[in-house]
């Protein structure tokens, strides 16, 4: 082989290898640029999943500040009944028939057969005296009587053989008739010797202890009758046409929550006192000593007119600003406030003479303070919360 041969196969060979190199050269460039092209789309992919991410996040948090919460309430509904006007009074219980039981004769009390508070019927005995010494006289008026009455039938007999004067005749009579007098004030005396009740009624109180000596006069019980409760107000002379006998009143007590009683008008005082200007009107009440007692405090309402089948709201849900009173209709979950143009009341309902019909729920709980328009959510009725 010629030199020049071996050289032109060396040149050859260098260029084979070079070429090879620079195809390998080339093979890492583009991987490496892959490999960073594919890093940074990786990279972006992820930030704009986060970038989206936050950005939902913050949208779902504006959303669900931009919606008002609802404001938990009780409701009732209002309702169609009668309500009335009254004159309103303070008084107390009182009785038409209250008397002091005393004894008629002096003695010792041998027995007290009643005590206080208890329901006597008319004519039973409450207190035995001592009757020995009334049994005495009794027996002795009954013995002196006889003897003249047999005398008196002697001297009639010698009055008609006109033995005797008329003078000795009517001498005789008149001591027979002294006789008899005596008989029946020792028949007195001994009946007086059992106290007995003048009528049906409650003993009140007892002042009488056995062993005692009483004298006419003494206290020993105080009796009032049951059937006859009645309380008297004084009532201002303006309401002297309003007031009727017959009227119908209402009588309530603080001692007895939750308890009505009724009443009405006995008797009306034909005159107006001119130091007080009220006139003094007498209620009955119908109670015949179930719950009532005298002298317990009531509050008298005497009834001076009725609305009937009006519409009614419950008191507690009443709102006060300044003179004007408001209350909170339900209308699609929604609180709106209502004057309200209020009519007759009482002490749980007042009247709604306009804007409010029997459907119409009002809040009861939960309404001071409360927004027009604000949105509520019922968690309770009145009817709910008095079932439970």
């Amino acid at each position: 082989m010629t030199y020049f041969d071996t050289q032109c196969r060396r040149a050859v060979f260098a260029l084979l290898i070079a070429s090879l190199s620079s195809g390998c050269g080339a093979k890492d460039d583009t991987a490496e640029t892959d490999d960073s092209v594919a890093a940074e789309s990786v990279t972006s992919d992820t930030s704009a999943v986060a970038a989206g991410s936050t950005l939902t996040d913050t949208t779902a948090a504006d959303s669900a500040a931009s919606l008002p919460d609802s404001v938990p309430v009780e409701t009732a509904s209002a309702q169609r009944g009668d309500i009335s006007s009254y004159l309103v009074f303070s008084s107390t219980i009182a009785t038409e028939e209250s008397v002091e039981i005393h004894p008629e004769i002096g003695g010792r009390v041998e027995a007290v057969l009643a005590e206080e508070g208890d329901h006597v019927k008319a004519d039973q005995i409450l207190v035995q005296l001592d009757d020995e010494q009334a049994l005495i006289e009794d027996r002795e008026s009954e013995i002196e009587l006889n003897h003249l009455e047999g005398s008196y039938k002697r001297t009639e007999e010698m009055f008609r053989r006109r033995l005797i004067s008329t003078q000795e005749s009517e001498d005789k009579f008149y001591q027979l008739e002294q006789a008899r007098l005596r008989r029946q004030k020792a028949q007195l005396a001994l009946e007086h010797t059992h106290i007995r009740a003048p009528f049906a009624g409650v003993l009140t109180t007892r002042s009488v202890q056995v062993g005692a000596r009483v004298a006419p006069g003494g206290k020993l019980f105080d009796l009032i009758k049951l059937d006859d409760l009645i309380a008297r107000v004084h009532v201002p002379g303006q309401y002297l046409r309003n007031v009727r006998v017959k009227q119908v009143a209402q009588i309530e007590s603080d001692f007895l929550q939750d308890m009505s009683f009724d009443g009405y008008v006995k008797r009306i005082s034909p005159v107006v006192d001119p130091q007080s200007g009220t006139f003094k009107v007498t209620l009955g009440v119908r109670d015949r000593w179930e719950h009532l007692r005298p002298g317990i405090f009531v509050t008298a309402r005497i009834v001076t007119d009725t609305h009937a089948s009006t519409v009614l709201v419950p008191k507690e849900a009443i709102v006060y600003d300044g003179a004007d009173r408001f209350v909170f209709v339900v209308r699609d979950s929604t609180a709106h406030r209502v004057k309200l143009d209020a009519g007759y009341e009482n002490n749980r309902f007042v009247e709604a003479r306009s804007q409010i019909d029997d459907t119409t729920q009002v809040i009861v709980v939960g309404q001071n303070g409360l927004k027009d328009e604000a949105r509520i959510r019922i968690v309770a009725t009145a009817d709910d919360v008095a079932a439970g």
